[in-house]
């Protein structure tokens, strides 16, 4: 290959450029930019690949293209991860992602990196971008997901090295992605710029974890994320332009001196706040090795362009462009020696073998089979009247009467297996679901195949309603785990991790049965708080048939937690008989059972069948040992626990596995506890590792005679469910039951977790459909943030035509839209945080929020947060 000292400045320029093209065929469009700008390495997609000889046929063409023009051999590129990240996806090996791979042994990752290595090298494709060593602890992520082996930082650095080592063993560049991390996101970056706000403690521990070891076991490349980390920059750049990221803390601190290569430029969080070109020149500039612009020629050449005008001025001096230039030339020299043997020197049917070895499908395939995993329950048996509803995420075919082995129901049919198939959308609508209903009604048992139920809400809607059916439901998720997070009280829940045509062969193993889930769940579902609710036995207004049509009601909600107050100074004679009767249904329809009880009556009573005994007043430390010896499980008043009753009970030997803790409810106004009473207590009951449960109360049920909630915070008195629950997830709590019986079905239906921090408003009448559709979208916070307001400046000069509306006062809490007349800050979205504005007739004042001042203080600089239209006014 040609050395440095006999380049020239547009070939080494070419050098730092990795494009992409359009075709499976070498065409002129790509053959301009070789002759023309001497680029010299391609990434491949999967609209370049037709086939396997089409695929080695155009590889060679470019190799040969590229190193007659350069006088160097090109990298070629490819997104390879397997699973769901799968650009060759005919006649070779179909591999397994990385989930699939986590839910097995970490051998399986080395052979998976060993076998693709070989199939690459075999096509003449020496730089895989993979794998993803991004940690993915946020269920809601929309762009990792399954893509990542674990949501434990440790596990994704011991499955990740060791496919790693199995790729670079075959000679190809392996690519950890996408430092520091993209896992514990919500938004995509291919659409715009996400933001993780940790404290570096934490980014060390786990988003950096596993790049660190990766380093240190000496991965060949790293990509960037498209994210921004406050904690590292505080410019809002995007971690592939900052020079704190990629150069003091990747190469200086890390100590990282291999190939550092950039995400693609044209994506939305780089192309819509910079341009691809001038991103591209300003990533070089921070630390990047080697930029992708893989989509649009024009872009492709104004990069190149502007390169060249940097390096000629002195902004790109020509010393680093030298460093860069080496760098790259010797891993291509590395790269080079192995394909001399495995592409070069080799006629196509001797690489034909290679790559439809059935030793290496065979192998792909039983790691997806034995990644199938049963979460909770039963497994299904085939034997008994079936329906299955399986999503099809894919447009597989148009033809009607053709099958697609990607297909679950098309496979159904094919092996004329005895069941009832039924394909649905992803986003499957209202009327489609209720068809549903009816026909399930008719089976003795129903399999649901969902695909990110997280994120697509009626997939989970279908799922809670055919559980309140009365026959067997198994849900099988096909790509996220997390789909689970939607409908936590279904019994049978088993995973996949990808949605391929492994999967679909497996699924099919299952449905016959012919295959057992041995998989183990390679990241946590627990869902961070479980939701019950509250009943009253004797008292007037709660009949003891209304109870038992109210316990009916919960269940079709899927609510699965019960709390039960038996010492009430209300309550009448038939308190007794009543606490048995709805005791023993509650136990039938499957509830865990809390009961509240009080030393005198518990003294004088014979306990009903219940699951946990929540201990009120005249309870002694040695009272509670006692019981704990007994058996019982006990829940602690959290309201009154001290560190000193925890620790007599730890110093007498007590498995704290037994204790749980849960907070008073407060029916007397302005006698509930603060937010911050709240948040002490709880970090200090977390030292203990306790599940913590507390009360919100109903807007619609209230309990007499007070009528006035039962919450455990003042706050959440009179507050909105949905906002209640996230503060109190955000409080520390595990589970949070309603105070109040009765509680509606709206208000159990409403009770989701929210992805973001999301703000409750009340919006003024007559603001136009333009202002509240951008109330409506995700926003977020500037990270140099005022006092004064906290901006939205995401949607802000699109060329929104925005009137004067209200432009009045502007007060604490109000929501304030800029009109047209503020001119380029026209769309920006603010939430007031200060009294005393002013009025402007330049800011619509268009909502205001009931936001408790906590919950506005978790808005933290760079967050994203959203806003939820609760009335009108």
């Amino acid at each position: 290959m040609k050395k440095i000292t006999e380049m020239t400045l547009k070939e080494k320029i070419g050098q730092l450029l990795i494009v992409g093209f359009h075709g499976g065929e070498y065409n002129d469009s790509l053959d301009e930019l070789i002759q023309e700008y001497s680029i010299g390495n391609i990434i491949l997609f999967t609209r370049n690949i037709k086939n396997i000889k089409q695929l080695h046929q155009l590889n060679e063409t470019i190799h040969r293209k590229i190193a007659k023009k350069t006088g160097i051999m090109p990298f070629i590129s490819i997104d390879q991860e397997g699973g769901m990240v799968t650009r060759i996806m005919e006649e070779a090996t179909f591999f397994p992602g990385a989930m699939s791979i986590g839910a097995t042994s970490v051998n399986n990752a080395y052979i998976s990196g060993k076998m693709m290595g070989e199939e690459l090298a075999a096509l003449g494709i020496n730089l895989n971008l993979a794998p993803s060593l991004d940690v993915n602890n946020n269920p809601y992520n929309p762009v990792i997901g399954v893509r990542s082996f674990s949501d434990k930082a440790d596990k994704v650095s011991e499955f990740g090295i060791e496919y790693i080592k199995g790729l670079q063993e075959e000679g190809i560049i392996a690519t950890a992605k996408h430092f520091p991390g993209h896992g514990d996101t919500d938004s995509d970056s291919h659409m715009s710029l996400p933001t993780i706000a940790h404290d570096k403690q934490r980014l060390k521990d786990v988003e950096l974890y596993p790049f660190k070891k990766a380093i240190e076991a000496g991965v060949d490349a790293i990509m960037s994320a498209h994210v921004f980390f406050p904690s590292y920059e505080k410019d809002q750049l995007p971690g592939t332009l900052s020079y704190n990221v990629l150069t003091k803390l990747l190469k200086e601190e890390m100590g990282f001196k291999g190939l550092v290569i950039s995400d693609c430029m044209e994506m939305k969080a780089i192309d819509d706040n910079y341009t691809a070109p001038m991103g591209s020149l300003k990533g070089l500039l921070a630390g990047i090795d080697m930029v992708i612009v893989s989509q649009t020629k024009e872009k492709q050449i104004k990069t190149f362009n502007l390169i060249n005008e940097a390096v000629k001025s002195g902004e790109f001096p020509m010393e680093l462009l030298d460093e860069k230039v080496s760098k790259i030339l010797k891993y291509k020299e590395k790269s080079l020696n192995v394909l001399k043997k495995t592409f070069f020197d080799k006629e196509y049917d001797e690489l034909y073998k290679v790559l439809t070895n059935e030793t290496n499908k065979d192998f792909a395939y039983k790691v997806v089979a034995d990644s199938f995993t049963l979460v909770k329950g039963k497994t299904y048996l085939p034997f008994k009247k079936t329906l299955v509803i399986a999503t099809e995420p894919f447009a597989t075919t148009n033809a009607e009467d053709e099958l697609s082995s990607r297909s679950i129901v098309d496979l159904i049919k094919f092996h004329k297996l005895p069941i009832e198939a039924k394909k649905i959308k992803v986003n499957i609508n209202e009327e489609e679901i209720n068809d549903l209903i009816k026909l399930a009604s008719f089976y003795e048992q129903v399999v649901v195949f969902t695909y990110n139920a997280v994120i697509y809400n009626n997939q989970a809607k279908l799922v809670k309603r055919l559980n309140g059916l009365q026959n067997d439901l198994f849900v099988i998720s096909t790509r996220n785990p997390f789909d689970i997070i939607k409908f936590s009280n279904i019994e049978n829940y088993m995973c996949f991790y990808e949605y391929t045509t492994n999967s679909v062969k497996a699924i099919i193993k299952f449905l016959q049965g012919n295959l057992q889930p041995l998989g183990k769940l390679p990241v946590s579902l627990k869902q961070n708080i479980a939701l019950g609710a509250s009943i009253y036995v004797g008292l007037e207004d709660y009949s003891l048939e209304a109870n038992l049509e109210y316990l009916k009601k919960l269940k079709d909600s899927n609510v699965k937690l019960l709390f039960i107050s038996a010492h009430m100074p209300e309550m009448n004679k038939n308190r007794d008989n009543e606490l048995l009767v709805i005791c023993k249904e509650a136990k039938k329809l499957g509830f865990r059972i809390t009961l509240d009880v009080s030393k005198p009556m518990f003294e004088s009573f014979g306990l009903p069948q219940i699951d946990v005994l929540r201990l009120d007043y005249g309870f002694k430390d040695e009272d509670i040992l006692n019981l704990i010896n007994k058996g019982y499980l006990i829940e602690l008043n959290a309201s009154t626990i001290s560190s000193n009753t925890l620790e007599y009970l730890i110093n007498h030997d007590v498995d704290m596995k037994k204790i749980r803790v849960s907070h008073n409810f407060y029916p007397k106004p302005f006698t509930g506890l603060s937010h911050q009473e709240v948040e002490k207590k709880n970090r200090m009951l977390k030292k203990y590792d306790l599940t913590i449960m507390g009360y919100i109360a109903s807007t619609t049920g209230k309990r007499p005679p007070i009528y006035e909630g039962l919450p455990t915070l003042e706050y959440h008195r009179y507050y909105p469910v949905g906002t209640a629950l996230q503060e109190m997830k955000l409080l520390g709590f595990d589970e949070v039951f309603f105070g109040d019986g009765f509680v509606s079905r709206s208000e159990l239906d409403e009770l989701t977790e929210y992805s973001v921090i999301t703000i409750p408003i009340i919006v003024k009448k007559g603001i136009s459909e333009i202002e509240r559709q951008l109330l409506l979208k995700k926003h977020r916070s500037r990270t140099d943030e005022s006092v004064y307001l906290k901006r939205s400046t995401m949607y802000r000069n699109k060329g929104q035509e925005i009137k004067q509306f209200n432009n009045i006062k502007r007060k604490y809490k109000d929501i304030v839209i800029d009109n047209k007349l503020f001119k380029r800050y026209v769309g920006e979205v603010c939430i007031v945080m200060s009294n005393g504005l002013g009025q402007d007739e330049r800011v619509n004042v268009v909502a205001r929020t009931i936001a408790s001042d906590y919950l506005l203080d978790k808005i933290k600089p760079g967050m994203e947060f959203a806003f939820t239209i609760i009335g009108e006014e």
